[in-house]
């Protein structure tokens, strides 16, 4: 169980009778979760390079305690490995996968068969109803999207050569069409960079999962395109 989350890196959390620093695979909101009580599953490394031995990998917030997956970096390894057993539908025969590919000033997660795709795992917003006790912090600015906007336009800069891209977005956990917030500024004109570029062969994919404490199960894999126009 968590017990407060002590700055961006470090939440601190009960682990039997003692309270053990765990490392924060995000740095930034998660949800806009006051994380005092929230149960969460952990894992250990024996990386001497790292500062903490334990990591949180998926809390809980609904009443049904489904595990939601926090580690992107999980998200991103799950993607290469569905892709290397062909269980992505949207690389279905996928032949030839590289990672982390460097365009210009910028970074792509994959390239599959000539294709770039970029993979993002949202946590700002949970889409999950929280119980009653656990509070929400109060949201006193936009959502900082200036990430994915840099990667969204590296993507859509390759659409003249390869003349398709994928945007995936991934949730480990089992969340509804995910299209952004609208009443946000900085998702707007996500919304609008992506629609402006699905006629020059953009796609864009939702992956859900289930995360467990034994790993990640795919629960289902669609093109969610035809939303953002």
């Amino acid at each position: 169980m968590i017990v407060n989350r002590r700055n961006r890196f470090v939440m601190d959390v009960l682990l039997g009778d003692t309270v053990v620093a765990c490392h924060c695979p995000v740095t930034g909101r998660i949800g806009d979760l006051v994380f005092d009580g929230v149960p969460c599953l952990i894992s250990t490394t024996n990386d001497s390079r790292r500062n903490t031995t334990f990591t949180v990998e998926a809390i809980s917030i609904d009443a049904d305690e489904q595990w939601i997956g926090i580690h992107q970096g999980r998200a991103n390894d799950f993607v290469a490995y569905c892709l290397d057993t062909g269980a992505l539908p949207v690389f279905p025969y996928s032949k030839h996968v590289e990672r982390e590919q460097v365009i210009g000033t910028s970074r792509l997660d994959f390239k599959v068969d000539g294709v770039y795709m970029e993979v993002k795992a949202p946590l700002t917003e949970l889409f999950v109803t929280p119980l009653p006790r656990f509070e929400r912090r109060a949201v006193t600015r936009p959502v900082e999207t200036e990430r994915l906007i840099r990667h969204l336009e590296t993507l859509i800069a390759t659409l003249p050569e390869t003349k398709r891209a994928v945007l995936l977005y991934v949730f480990l956990y089992d969340a509804p069409v995910f299209t952004g917030n609208p009443n946000r500024k900085q998702d707007a004109r996500i919304r609008q960079l992506i629609r402006d570029a699905i006629a020059d062969g953009l796609e864009i994919w939702q992956l859900n999962c289930r995360f467990t404490a034994e790993g990640i199960v795919p629960l289902h894999c669609a093109e969610t395109t035809s939303h953002f126009k």
